[in-house]
């Protein structure tokens, strides 16, 4: 049965990665709620990660995003992984029911975001967005859920997008993310920190699930999905700060 119910929340983290955002909030709480360390839950979603954003990978050629961008967040989460490869078990999961509700703040967010970009002028010259795209991708390396909310913004704000082409901003986005996330597992995969028998478990249902995801994207309610995972994220938070 626990197997089974690792299985069910990588295959729901996978549509919610690629269709909206923070599905890596299920299968951290999946795993903790085994037993798994915090710290340890937190690198191998991260390194199964890139499975829900593989189908990604076909929009590369029409939607891929400017070459610094992808170095600048990709050098920012080689540095989260840094940081978190350093740090104490114990610390992590100390601050790990804050890090959730952080991810709360910036999901919340993602429905105004998306809005105002939609709408939006690029307002961010090229330096200020490597800035905010190197800070994207440590949080990326440190906490993962929420960055691609973060991700969104950033490309909104620095890149001039025909009106109400959020889909193609969206799917720029998930090629960006790919890259980012890809990194990010490589790096976690040779800090001693992943669980490789759960990451085996929930590569492929992590890649079924962002395989329908991609499909499903711009079709699901995003207010549904959002209450959903904010209820996710909230409740583990609490469970975790009372166990």
């Amino acid at each position: 049965m626990t197997g089974l119910a690792l299985v069910l929340a990588a295959f729901v983290t996978g549509i919610l990665n690629t269709a909206s955002g923070g599905g890596a909030i299920v299968s951290f709480l999946a795993m903790t709620a085994t037993g798994m360390p915090p710290l340890t839950a937190h690198a191998t979603c991260q390194l199964v990660t890139p499975m829900s954003f593989l189908t990604a990978a076909r929009h590369a050629g029409q939607h891929r995003p400017a070459v610094p961008l992808l170095v600048a967040g990709c050098s920012g989460a080689l540095g989260g992984v840094a940081i978190l490869a350093v740090t104490p078990p114990a610390t992590f999961a100390a601050v790990a029911p804050f890090v959730l509700v952080s991810a709360v703040v910036l999901v919340v967010m993602q429905g105004r975001v998306k809005r105002r970009v939609d709408r939006s002028h690029p307002v961010l010259r090229p330096r200020a967005t490597a800035v905010a795209m190197l800070a994207s991708g440590v949080y990326a390396g440190l906490v993962g859920v929420g960055c691609g909310t973060l991700v969104l913004v950033v490309l909104g704000l620095a890149t001039r997008w025909p009106a109400g082409s959020l889909a193609g901003l969206m799917r720029a986005r998930n090629v960006l993310l790919l890259g980012m996330a890809l990194l990010v597992a490589a790096a976690f995969a040779s800090t001693g920190l992943v669980d490789w028998r759960a990451a085996a478990l929930l590569a492929v249902p992590g890649l079924a699930g962002g395989w329908l995801g991609t499909k499903l994207a711009g079709r699901l309610p995003d207010p549904v999905l959002r209450a959903g995972i904010v209820a996710t994220a909230l409740g583990g938070a609490i469970w975790m700060l009372l166990r």
